[in-house]
């Protein structure tokens, strides 16, 4: 089961007479993003695949470090992953390693050039050095 879930967001499958409705949910909010129409097939594999390609995956990002399928409000677009693994900054109004006054929408600071952005551990470790 896990292969099919890595192949697409959680899901939930309701059945009816007319066939199963499969509804996919983001794997970070768990909210219902899509439901499909009712659908049959040869075997479950190819009725989930069927429902994810109809529909299902134009509704989500998938996340480049963890793999979770997640809609554009859990996404950071900048750096292709869920905000649970890089988070969306807000511009900083100061350079974290030098302390000057952003003056413009850069990625680099224009005093010192450190990246403003997304620095993870090794920005942390300049700004403990200075």
């Amino acid at each position: 089961m896990d292969v099919k879930k890595n192949k697409t967001a959680s899901f939930k499958i309701n059945k009816t007479p007319s066939g199963n409705i499969y509804e996919f949910f983001c794997d970070l909010s768990h909210a219902l993003v899509y439901s499909s129409k009712p659908i049959r097939a040869d075997n479950p594999e190819e009725e989930l695949m069927r429902a994810w390609g109809e529909g299902g995956k134009e509704y989500f990002n998938r996340c480049q470090k963890c793999g979770k399928w997640v809609i554009d409000a859990m996404y950071n677009p900048d750096v292709w992953s869920c905000v649970q693994c890089v988070p969306i900054e807000d511009y900083p109004d100061y350079c974290p390693v030098c302390g000057a006054k952003s003056q413009e929408l850069s990625n680099f600071c224009h005093v010192c050039g450190a990246k403003l952005f997304y620095g993870g551990e090794e920005e942390n470790e300049k700004t403990e050095r200075k």
